[in-house]
């Protein structure tokens, strides 16, 4: 197993550099507090069991009774009571989809309702644990156009699609979204793939990586997930491949990135090829191992 020689200290230090940059601004934005109308506000519990019982009961009836039936039941719609009644059927599509169409149905009943991006990430969980594709695909088109789409959007439906294999829309969904103002951001892309290693969809997190590569260009971050990823699933031909693209592509492996290739290879009890990856490391970031 072969793995390409490091670039040079100049080339470390800028990059270095740009990813203190980076990460400190990723971190001032997480601190950022969520706006007032987002706070939880309290919800009445037997209104919410009264309002699931009839979402439960009548998720199947036409939309004139289940309307009739809900517009008859003393609620206060608020952006925590939505995400209550989500939390009641976490695996099942059919009761939260028809609430939702309920509220843009009668708007005027509940003060005009605005939904955000935390209600529709809500709801495009729900379905893609329903593995409801169409209704997932649809949904997010909507939250495109309505502007509500954040990162977390991204993490939930590519897991989703990743899950499902379907490859192909994980990339068209960048595209797609990108042609409804949510612009391609390498940010975007590294939480997705991250969370794609988490959960060992492998294979689908380089092929999205690869694809998008053209359009949004990976980073050190990017590939340090996908080789830890895949030494996570002991596949260290894969893991050698990234590596090497990663240092074609003029980036060095993080100390962490270096562990992880070393500690998996002893683990599979391929010594030689472990401490051919510390000399490497030896040689080339002796300053950083503080021995």
């Amino acid at each position: 197993m072969i793995l390409r020689p490091l670039f040079n200290q100049h080339h470390r230090r800028v990059f270095s550099s740009l990813h203190r940059l980076l990460t400190n601004e990723s971190i001032v934005q997480q601190h950022q507090p969520p706006p007032p109308s987002l706070q939880p506000t309290p919800v009445n519990s037997d209104h919410l069991i009264r309002v699931c019982t009839i979402l439960f009961q009548q998720q199947t009836f036409p939309d004139s009774k289940l309307q009739s039936k809900l517009s008859t039941c003393v609620f206060q719609l608020t952006h925590e009571f939505f995400l209550q009644v989500c939390n009641r059927f976490p695996f099942s599509w059919r009761p939260v989809h028809r609430f939702f169409q309920y509220i843009q149905q009668t708007p005027s009943l509940h003060n005009n309702f605005a939904h955000t991006s935390v209600s529709f990430n809500k709801m495009l969980d729900v379905y893609g644990k329903a593995r409801n594709m169409d209704l997932l695909w649809e949904t997010t088109q909507q939250a495109g156009q309505l502007g509500l789409v954040s990162d977390r959007t991204f993490v939930i439906v590519l897991r989703t699609l990743a899950s499902a294999r379907e490859l192909k829309k994980c990339v068209q969904f960048f595209h797609l979204m990108n042609d409804s103002g949510v612009e391609y951001s390498l940010r975007r892309l590294n939480k997705v793939v991250e969370a794609l290693c988490r959960d060992g969809l492998m294979e689908e997190a380089k092929y999205v990586t690869l694809k998008l590569k053209d359009t949004i260009p990976p980073d050190g971050f990017t590939y340090g997930c996908l080789i830890k990823g895949f030494c996570d699933i002991d596949d260290m031909i894969e893991a050698s491949k990234v590596w090497n693209l990663m240092v074609e592509d003029g980036f060095d492996p993080e100390i962490q990135v270096f562990e992880k290739m070393i500690e998996t290879f002893f683990k599979k009890n391929e010594d030689t090829e472990a401490v051919k990856v510390f000399q490497t490391l030896r040689v080339n970031r002796m300053e950083e191992l503080g021995l």
